[in-house]
């Protein structure tokens, strides 16, 4: 049964914020989900409106079974979804099959670029200029 628990999310939190430091995240979890928002950071995301989940003011929805959607950005997506999958004391897992309406999984994952309500903010690299 999925369950996402305060101690897993703040292991995923920590994970995210050693790997990447120049991205900020909003983390917080539901009883069967843990939502990662990526709020800011350096990474120019402007490619991203070329896809259809990207509503052109600054929130994107993430799919991580089709990362090859995203181009240049797939690698950082694979790299959050990994550290969510593996951060957690309890490992995730997917021993779901659809085939038979049966649906084990440790918790589900939802990634987003910037939030319905709150857009993601692009900072540019100050030791660029």
């Amino acid at each position: 049964m999925a369950y996402m628990s305060k101690e897993n999310a703040a292991l995923i939190r920590n994970a995210l914020k050693t790997a990447f430091p120049n991205i900020k995240f909003a983390v917080r979890k539901d009883t069967h989900s843990i939502h990662v928002t990526i709020v800011s950071s350096d990474i120019d995301f402007s490619m991203l409106d070329t896809l259809a989940t990207w509503n052109h003011k600054g929130y994107a929805q993430i799919n991580e079974y089709h990362l090859e959607f995203y181009g240049q950005h797939q690698p950082l997506f694979a790299k959050i979804i990994d550290i969510i999958k593996t951060a957690p004391a309890d490992k995730w897992y997917d021993r779901s099959d659809s085939m038979t309406d049966y649906f084990d999984t440790a918790f589900y994952i939802h990634l987003n670029v910037g939030a319905w309500d709150k857009p993601y903010v692009y900072v540019a690299n100050k030791q660029a200029a």
